[in-house]
């Protein structure tokens, strides 16, 4: 049948308050590992590689054995990249975007490797000063 004939199906088109796809996440990069996103995983598959590679290559050269080497420095990422995957969906579950990034920010000015841009102490708010009221003048009786 031809698409162009009053008798072919018409895409059904909604237009004006009819009912409208909403996409989940719009502007959030999508989980490609384990809850990971494509950032989140590059940066964890490149630590991991970096933290296995000499404990690879130590372990290779101990033994003078090439191929354990190469195992070792091949699935170490993996298995660390999985279950780094596992930790951090754990502590991003049900909180806003980047949660873990602002909380790792957090502790590393706690530890005064970086200065804090968040408010991090508990208390009233104060001005660093005390103010003391103005003196009341005395009035003065007009009859006496």
């Amino acid at each position: 049948m031809d698409s162009s004939s009053l008798l072919a199906p018409q895409p059904e088109i909604s237009v004006g308050s009819g009912p409208a796809p909403l996409p989940d996440r719009v502007n959030a990069e999508p989980a490609i590992i384990k809850g990971l996103s494509y950032t989140e995983s590059k940066w964890t598959i490149s630590l991991a590689f970096l933290l296995w590679f000499p404990v690879g290559s130590v372990v290779g050269l101990a033994l003078r054995h090439f191929p354990v080497a190469v195992l070792i420095i091949a699935t170490g990422p993996i298995a660390t990249v999985w279950l780094a995957a596992g930790y951090l969906a754990t502590m991003k579950r049900n909180r806003p975007d980047h949660y873990y990034v602002q909380l790792l920010k957090r502790r590393a000015a706690r530890l005064g490797l970086i200065r804090s841009h968040f408010v991090t102490h508990a208390g009233a708010w104060e001005l660093g000063r005390t103010l003391e009221p103005p003196p009341v003048a005395k009035r003065r009786n007009p009859l006496c």
